[in-house]
């Protein structure tokens, strides 16, 4: 694609068109317009005051000429800068009164500044849309994660003080899941909100992504028991500059993930060093990824076949937070199907390459 020539450059070979054509019209003009002179007033001697007059007609007929072409220039050359501006204005005007559809005209043609505002306006305003569109879904999507909890809650308690429910060790241990649901849930979406901001604060210090997976690992080996679940590890030294709770948080909720979507496989995790690149990756061996969730599984609230997913619990926040922390590590995650089969989830980070 051709780069667009500037509007300052653009404007002056316009006016030094324009001036090569007024000078071309006197260059040329001048032999007709003495030979006509003489046709007319064959009796005028060459006097000064005869050739003052004829130079003074000279002019005037050259500003004829050269005035219309001055302003079929200048109105060309000010439509080609004015035109895209206040379409673009009549655009802002639209999008600050709440129309995020707006768009400035792309096809009105501009010079290059002015036509590359109307493209990166109309740039803007789609991400501002879209961006829009994504908070209205977030807001809708995390209001109905809390209402079920919510309800629940309010529904045993309402029983029990109705004295249909008896405030027993399971209503409680059941009431205790709910809240500790909807904490996880505000949890997410605060990391999400902090990270979109810019403000998620990170306690970086060296760690070994092997240490933090086999600490995680040993803790989630209880439930991955009840979940039939055989873990494969191969971790080797992985050091990198993270916060070292944040990875945590991030591997708890891999496994839970596999856990709760791959239960009865084999669950290997791997760390090992590319490189300058420390890589994580997990992966269970059961069906593996469809292209809907390759392709979206990070959005927030987003579930593959979500009558069922629902049914396995999970808010859809899950990998969304994973890539947040990741990316706030200047890491990059990614979501594949391994070679063997199952779903995999690789992440790579710069390594800490010792001094």
């Amino acid at each position: 694609m051709a780069k667009p020539v500037s509007t300052a450059l653009q404007i002056g070979l316009v006016a030094v068109a324009l001036a090569t054509a007024v000078a071309l019209v006197a260059y040329f003009s001048f032999p007709a317009y003495f030979e006509m002179a003489q046709m007319l007033f064959p009796q005028a001697s060459e006097t000064d005051a005869l050739w003052s007059w004829l130079d003074w007609g000279y002019l005037l007929l050259t500003l004829l000429i050269a005035l219309p072409l001055g302003a079929i220039g200048g109105a060309w050359l000010s439509r080609r800068i004015v035109v895209p501006l206040l379409e673009v204005a009549r655009a802002i005007r639209a999008v600050a009164a709440g129309d995020l559809t707006a768009r400035a005209n792309p096809s009105i043609q501009g010079f290059g500044e002015s036509a590359r505002l109307v493209a990166d306006f109309n740039a803007m305003a789609e991400r501002l849309e879209r961006a829009e569109a994504e908070l209205r879904f977030s807001n809708s999507a995390a209001a109905h994660e809390l209402r079920t909890p919510l309800t629940i809650l309010k529904g045993r308690l309402q029983g029990v003080a109705d004295g249909v429910f008896a405030l027993d060790d399971d209503l409680i241990d059941l009431l205790i899941a709910q809240v500790d649901g909807m904490t996880r849930i505000v949890e997410d979406l605060r990391t999400l909100g902090l990270f979109n901001a810019g403000s998620l604060e990170l306690s970086v210090t060296n760690v070994d992504l092997a240490l933090i997976a086999r600490d995680v690992t040993d803790l989630s080996a209880e439930a991955l028991q009840a979940r039939s679940m055989t873990l494969s590890l191969d971790l080797r030294s992985s050091p990198v500059l993270a916060d070292a709770a944040r990875f945590r948080q991030v591997l708890l909720a891999l496994i839970d993930n596999a856990m709760r979507y791959a239960p009865g496989t084999r669950l290997t995790i791997a760390t090992g060093l590319e490189h300058v690149t420390a890589v994580l990756t997990i992966t269970d061996s059961g069906p593996g990824l469809t292209d809907a969730a390759l392709r979206q599984g990070f959005e927030p609230f987003w579930r593959d076949e979500e009558s069922r997913a629902r049914d396995k619990g999970g808010s859809g926040l899950g990998l969304s937070v994973v890539r947040a922390i990741v990316h706030a590590h200047d890491g990059q995650v990614r979501l594949h199907n391994a070679p063997g089969g199952g779903a995999s989830v690789t992440i790579t980070l710069p390594a800490r390459i010792p001094d």
